[in-house]
């Protein structure tokens, strides 16, 4: 138990470690150590961020579908009102900000983990330090920023997505007006809904880009070790952020109250 207990310190002081030191690295001075950061993170918003969209894409398009499909089936003659408020509280609140950051920690994640293994194999990582060039301003923090802003611009784009693809399925099985379903709209989305979305597109981009960043550098000298922490820290990632999603949304409605509730008793 002892060994256990402390075991688990042990590993959730060296996770917090790798956090704070790549927000402690934003103070640095350096305004040439700046600009080599700014391109790293822009290089890595690019592969994890702009060469996603054709993968969110499609998975928004099916999401959107599937939940106006599954709906018709559930509540046979729901107005556009009704679907507006769905695809608000279902798309919106809950699936773009969970999937778009499970596409993320999927494809971007074990990316991130596995290069960072492999350069701890090869000593860069120990290189770059005798070089006095400061590890976690250099590898971690550009890809904690990179994943955070990926993550928020993506679940825009998903939303957006997952919202048009259910309002053409809609238009196929219920026609709907574009009036009804921004009225749908207009109702349920409360001004509490930006600070829910901001809080989960960051969240969930820093957990996945934070334990990616974490496992890749847990890598000793063994090159077996990379592929078991890139999965490590696919793993640990998807659980951090349905633990977050989950976390968050109980605070919201239990702030937020009744006027969150998408649905009051249908009278069809």
């Amino acid at each position: 138990m002892g060994r256990s207990t402390l075991a688990i310190f042990t590993s959730s002081s060296d996770l917090l470690h790798t956090l704070f030191d790549a927000l402690a690295s934003l103070r640095a001075p350096g305004r040439s150590a700046r600009i080599a950061v700014r391109e790293i993170a822009l290089k890595q918003i690019l592969f994890t961020g702009f060469e996603a969209l054709s993968l969110v894409s499609i998975i928004g398009l099916l999401i959107g579908a599937t939940i106006i499909i599954q709906t018709s089936m559930l509540a046979p003659g729901a107005g556009g009102e009704v679907l507006g408020r769905i695809l608000v509280a279902v798309v919106i609140r809950e699936l773009a900000p969970l999937i778009t950051a499970i596409i993320v920690a999927g494809r971007s994640g074990t990316a991130i983990a596995t290069e960072l293994g492999n350069m701890k194999v090869n000593d860069e990582v120990h290189a770059l330090a005798s070089l006095g060039i400061d590890p976690p301003r250099y590898i971690v923090l550009p890809r904690l920023v990179a994943s955070m802003v990926s993550v928020l611009v993506l679940t825009v784009y998903f939303s957006a997505v997952a919202v048009g693809g259910g309002y053409v399925v809609s238009l196929l099985i219920a026609s709907p007006s574009l009036q009804s379903l921004r009225v749908g709209f207009a109702a349920a989305v409360v001004p509490a809904d930006l600070v829910l979305f901001l809080v989960k597109g960051l969240g969930l981009g820093l957990i996945v880009g934070w334990l990616s960043c974490h496992f890749g550098l847990r890598v000793q000298s063994s090159p077996t070790e990379v592929p078991q922490q890139a999965s490590r820290a696919v793993v640990m990632a998807l659980l951090g952020c349905v633990l977050l999603n989950t976390a968050v949304t109980a605070v919201f409605y239990w702030l937020v109250g009744p006027s969150a509730v998408p649905l009051q008793q249908p009278s069809f």
